[in-house]
């Protein structure tokens, strides 16, 4: 054979090749393409039909989130089509959380019902509120808060049995062995996405190494409140005298880190 012979063989073998790879790569890169488009929708009062101002709407999954504006309105550019979660959060109103499926040229009407609870009387925010406030609404994920109230009710001493109970969350062992009896007592996991995952547990913005077994030792009565963040797996609890500090000096929050 030629070296001209040869060269146009290797040349021809080359671009069969390409050719086979090209065809092979197309549908998985075709199966990767989801179409996007701008999400608008408006949160109307579901009692008057009036617009709700400044309502966080968030995408956990997306770890996005909007506000509502002066005509209850909002937007998300390059929105991803499909069934999505949607939560959505406003002072003085039920939280509003579904599944919703958009696609272009779908806007969304969302209707917040008031809360008559949290409408009752008007008094001044303290500064621990306003700043925890802030913090759950800048979230892009849901955050189940066990308040105050909710402590003082309990009959239960003790603080984990109180946070599996209103977590609305599976609580589970991480370790089902006869030896881990502490693990037993304040289980640290829980149940996402078909499987167990470790609760990391903060005290006042400082991390609990013993996670739950330390948190179960801890008096029920210090404890001002709990913010739960199942898609973080975050546990982060604020004692009282940590709220007081908030409340009287000029410490802040540190920032979330989202995973």
């Amino acid at each position: 054979m030629s070296v001209r012979s040869a060269w146009g063989v290797a040349v021809v073998r080359a671009l069969v090749a390409l050719a086979g790879f090209g065809l092979a790569a197309a549908p998985r890169a075709a199966a990767q393409d989801v179409p996007t488009f701008t999400l608008t929708g408006q949160i109307l009062d579901a009692l008057n039909e009036v617009p709700v101002v400044s309502a966080v709407i968030k995408v956990p999954e997306l770890r996005r989130y909007a506000f509502s504006d002066v005509s209850g309105r909002f937007s998300f550019p390059d929105f991803p089509q499909g069934t999505r979660d949607i939560v959505v959060e406003m002072l003085g109103y039920h939280t509003l959380d579904g599944s919703v499926s958009v696609a272009d040229g779908n806007g969304l009407l969302l209707r917040l019902n008031p809360d008559p609870v949290a409408l009752e009387g008007l008094r001044v925010r303290t500064r621990s509120e306003r700043l925890l406030s802030d913090r759950r609404r800048r979230i892009p994920y849901r955050v189940t808060t066990i308040s105050t109230g909710i402590f003082a009710n309990s009959v239960n001493p003790d603080p984990t049995a109180v946070f599996r109970r209103n977590s609305r969350s599976y609580i589970l062992p991480c370790a089902e062995t006869a030896e881990d009896a502490g693990e037993q007592m304040a289980p640290s996991c829980y149940w996402r996405r078909g499987g167990p995952a470790k609760i990391t547990v903060f005290l006042d913005e400082g991390r609990l190494e013993s996670g739950m077994v330390e948190l179960a030792m801890l008096p029920k009565e210090d404890i001002h409140s709990m913010d739960w963040i199942p898609e973080m797996g975050e546990l982060r609890i604020y004692t009282r005298h940590f709220i007081e500090r908030l409340d009287n000096t000029r410490i802040s929050l540190s920032p979330l880190v989202y995973p």
